[in-house]
């Protein structure tokens, strides 16, 4: 069995990755961040990869639906999980949500390691990013804890006053979710309840990784300090 991080006949790292889906504000991106930290992995979130509209007023940019599909830049997208399992770093995208452009003067280094998680809404929706995941994993909640969760992260991170976070809810995340998220559902390998408290999802998610890889040949020994480390799998 080969052990993940070790180098396979061609040189390169064997890498896992992970297409993390569901509706907004159902955790994706916090829990996402958490289990790669212990895996040593990487996260990609989509959201950075929105088209570049830098060219439209901030009233314009704010009024954009960026949960639709023409709004990513799926190709890029696709390119650099391509590089990414390959073996290779990639320089992702860095954008500012208060403003809602896309930063043209810097890039994020996402260095290569064995896994990457990549999360997103539309994680599911794009069959050329389906085509690159090991495991398919689809995060669950309540339309009213969703809400809750995104009007706080709007609030607290991105700078957004109520009335644009209720009116982008109304008319474009609901809309989006009905449309093309929970029909992607169907793609998920596992389904998981993210209406529980983040500390659970997150060790769901983490032991359902974790023996997904060990499963598939790719297996990651967790140290055994490690809080949510299966005995099964040390």
């Amino acid at each position: 069995m080969q052990v993940v991080g070790e180098l396979d006949s061609d040189g390169k790292q064997d890498v896992f990755i992970v297409g993390l889906a569901g509706t907004s504000g159902s955790g994706k991106s916090t829990v996402a961040k958490r289990v790669a930290s212990r895996l040593k992995g990487h996260v990609i979130s989509m959201e950075v990869y929105a088209l570049e509209m830098n060219h439209l007023s901030l009233k314009e940019r704010a009024k954009l639906n960026y949960d639709a599909p023409h709004a990513t830049d799926v190709n890029l997208l696709e390119s650099q999980i391509r590089d990414y399992a390959a073996g290779n770093a990639v320089e992702a995208p860095i954008y500012d949500f208060a403003k809602h452009l896309r930063v043209t003067d810097r890039r994020e280094h996402i260095p290569a390691t064995s896994l990457l998680i990549v999360e997103g809404i539309l994680a599911f929706h794009f069959a050329q990013l389906r085509q690159h995941f090991d495991l398919s994993i689809y995060l669950e909640a309540p339309d009213e804890v969703c809400f809750h969760r995104r009007k706080v992260r709007d609030i607290t991170e991105r700078g957004r006053s109520l009335d644009l976070i209720l009116w982008q809810y109304k008319n474009a995340v609901l809309p989006a979710a009905h449309e093309y998220v929970l029909p992607s559902k169907s793609f998920a390998d596992l389904v998981l309840d993210s209406n529980a408290d983040i500390a659970t999802v997150e060790k769901n998610l983490y032991q359902a990784i974790v023996s997904k890889r060990a499963l598939a040949g790719k297996c990651w020994r967790p140290l055994k300090k490690d809080r949510f480390a299966r005995k099964d799998l040390q």
